[in-house]
């Protein structure tokens, strides 16, 4: 739900609707049974926010679940990799159990790279991966402007997504390439590259290490996010090498190279602080949110409804099919800038949702300032249960680390301040007119 900026001003503080709905049909009626003036619903918008503030440098690109590439209205992000050392040497009898004999590959053939895709538009076309190799000293210091040289002049190869999944089978037999969906979404791909000998260069006085960078280009809505280590996945290297078994030449898997390193670089400005309240982006930036809600509400009256309003001072501007989703999480103790979740989502970083007794969400769409509307009733319920916890709420960007835009809010120094709007029944006593 999304309402105007001179609409919420205009709610007003205080509307009282003396109602009596009940309709019970035993063992009495309305007004018998619900005696009119008595039992009310009271209606209200309340500036209770005593204080709020915003901290930032959370999640940083090499920490983030995915990485980040981009190629759209500005932004420019590209996923880095380091893959550590390999060996060349394998079992000569894998499938014995007992025989440890070794056997050195005569040559290095080949080596596939495999991404896994989480998020990307479906309805960009074109959609190509060019994959880069970069100096092995990449690490989290490194910019896309450090970058630039490599990303010129290091072209390992292309493939063209959609074009490879459009083949029968997602496979292009020629390249020994393959695309294929793991989603019923057919939003998720697993793409698989094939390097020959010259492009993946296994150098073995140097273990065969290797640093990739990737770009991506389509014709419109260039915007992936890959998975990494962090998030479960990663870029899998495979080296494939030739070994001599008893005199007969043998094609086989040598090794697996794990990632020691995965970021990605950008050309997007980090959020920055000020008297507004700052959500998202990289490195990702939290929000605190610290009630006042009277006692006379919390603590002596029954909640229907409560409703927190958020005005974003500037629309965020990114990639056309993105949104920032924000969670809104409980916090079981408030120090600030570290204040954890409350026990139940805490193993959960406070991003656990399904519980909205502890963590709500909301979306502010890309190129929308819409106030943002957002059900935190279970939230404010818990706290009247459980009235030694804060009355405060951490926001943050949901997936953390996972978006370069970020959104920003007025705050209770504006006068576009945040607001709860309530709806409760105060406590009213059955027998005592």
């Amino acid at each position: 739900m999304r309402i105007g900026r001179r609409t919420l001003l205009a709610l007003g503080l205080a509307a009282t609707l003396a109602a009596c709905t009940e309709d019970a049909t035993a063992p009495g009626k309305c007004p018998a049974f619900c005696p009119p003036g008595q039992v009310q619903v009271v209606d209200t918008i309340l500036h209770v926010i005593s204080r709020d503030s915003s901290f930032t440098g959370y999640v940083q690109p090499d920490s983030a679940q995915v990485m980040l590439a981009a190629n759209v209205n500005g932004l420019d992000s590209r996923p880095i990799f380091l893959l550590g050392p390999v060996g060349n040497r394998v079992l000569l009898n894998p499938q014995s159990t007992s025989d440890t004999t070794t056997v050195a590959a005569t040559s290095v053939d080949s080596a596939t790279l495999v991404l896994q895709i989480t998020r990307r538009d479906t309805l960009a076309s074109n959609l190509r991966i060019s994959l880069y190799r970069l100096p092995q000293t990449i690490d989290k210091n490194s910019t896309l402007a450090g970058l630039a040289g490599p990303f010129t002049d290091s072209l390992v190869r292309s493939i063209n997504v959609d074009s490879v999944l459009a083949l029968p089978g997602g496979v292009d037999s020629t390249a020994g390439d393959s695309v294929a969906t793991i989603d019923t979404t057919h939003i998720g791909l697993k793409i698989k590259v094939t390097l020959d000998s010259a492009q993946a260069r296994f150098i073995a006085a140097d273990s065969g290490r290797q640093a990739f960078g990737i770009r991506i280009t389509a014709d419109s809505l260039a915007s992936v996010a890959f998975t990494s280590v962090q998030g479960g996945g990663g870029p899998i290297f495979t080296w494939w090498g030739t070994f001599d078994s008893a005199g007969t030449a043998v094609h086989r898997v040598m090794a697996i190279a794990n990632n020691s390193f995965n970021s990605f670089v950008s050309n997007a400005a980090p959020p920055t602080l000020d008297s507004n309240l700052v959500i998202g982006g990289v490195p990702s930036a939290r929000a605190l949110l610290r009630f006042a809600i009277p006692r006379l509400i919390r603590d002596s009256s029954q909640v229907v409804r409560a409703t927190l309003y958020l005005v974003p001072v500037t629309a965020p501007v990114g990639v056309p099919s993105d949104s920032v989703v924000i969670t809104f999480s409980r916090v079981s103790t408030d120090i600030g800038a570290k204040s954890p979740c409350v026990p139940d989502v805490l193993a959960s970083g406070c991003l656990a949702l399904g519980d909205s007794a502890f963590v709500v969400s909301a979306t502010a769409p890309m190129g929308h300032a819409d106030t943002i509307a957002t059900d935190i009733t279970q939230i404010v319920r818990g706290w009247a249960v459980d009235t030694i916890s804060p009355q405060t709420l951490m926001l943050r960007q949901y997936p953390e680390g996972g978006n370069l835009v970020y959104l920003r809010v007025y705050s209770s120094r504006s006068a576009f301040q945040p607001a709860l709007h309530i709806t409760y029944v105060p406590r009213y006593s059955f027998g005592n007119p």
